[in-house]
């Protein structure tokens, strides 16, 4: 049971649950954006890569004819990834609330995105690792996009402050509209593909009869809009005290940002694609 719990702090500091999380505003606020974005994504990865199949291998007994599976009774895992889950995303929610820092931001929404990401993996299904896998196609997409254009609008103005976007929408209107999508997308609002990553961890719990996890991930997604409501009112709302010149992004960086948005808008609608890779996956997995 120690070596267990042990191995799971581990992996759990690497995908920033919490409690293992103190570690991932400050480097995601320090390294320079493509590192960030990089750690965000397939540090992640990779994290619950290691943990499925570390659950998957050492404790698992059989699955049954639904896809659900039957640990070993030594630890209860579900129970402890469902109390880490809601933790995680709970914490990660209600500090983004307060973040003035573009950066820092992203960073406590990418620690709730691991909390939502956990309970596919607290089903304990077949059902809940295709969610995941899902979820991780769209949430490469949706999040490397917003570091991308953060990124290049912190090249263009010199910050990263929130206080600083404001008129942005205007003065660069591509990329104002990009960021929303990108944001709307993290919220899991349709039609973007972040819905349907949702979608799928909902449908998994639901089949796993936890509705009371379910509405505690709902309502912390309602806490989510918030703060991504807020940028979009600083690019839209809010005029700036300072003159905001209109800029805009090289052709290059135009040709990247469409190839990050059109998924997100493609997925939204017709998503069968990567349900169907995702679910391919599990089969060649072994699961």
């Amino acid at each position: 049971m120690l070596a267990g719990i042990l191995i799971f702090v581990g992996i759990g500091y690497k995908i920033s649950a919490a409690p293992f999380h103190f570690w991932t505003p400050d480097v995601y606020e320090g390294a320079p954006l493509p590192i960030t974005a990089y750690l965000s994504i397939a540090s992640k990865a990779a994290g619950f890569a290691l943990l499925i199949r570390f659950i998957k291998i050492t404790f698992m007994q059989s699955i049954d004819a639904e896809g659900f599976w039957h640990l070993l009774a030594i630890i209860d895992w579900k129970s402890f990834i469902v109390i880490i889950s809601i933790l995680t995303m709970t914490l990660g929610n209600f500090a983004a609330l307060w973040q003035s820092n573009m950066k820092r931001l992203l960073a406590y929404s990418s620690i709730a995105h691991a909390g939502y990401l956990l309970l596919g993996l607290a089903v304990m299904s077949n059902e809940g690792i295709t969610a995941i896998l899902i979820y991780f196609i769209v949430y490469a997409f949706m999040n490397l996009g917003a570091f991308y254009v953060v990124m290049l609008i912190a090249n263009k103005i010199g910050s990263e402050e929130l206080d600083d976007y404001k008129g942005l929408g205007y003065s660069s209107p591509f990329l104002g509209a990009c960021l929303g999508i990108f944001l709307v997308s993290l919220t899991g609002l349709p039609p973007t593909a972040g819905f349907i990553g949702k979608l799928y961890i909902f449908i998994a719990l639901v089949d796993a009869k936890m509705i009371v996890v379910a509405v505690i991930a709902l309502l912390n997604t309602v806490v989510s809009l918030y703060y991504y409501i807020k940028v979009l009112k600083h690019l839209y709302l809010d005029k700036s005290q300072k003159e905001v010149p209109a800029f805009s992004a090289s052709y290059g960086s135009i040709v990247m940002v469409v190839a990050l948005v059109a998924p997100v808008l493609i997925f939204g609608v017709y998503f069968t694609p990567i349900v169907d890779l995702a679910k391919h996956s599990i089969t060649l997995l072994g699961f």
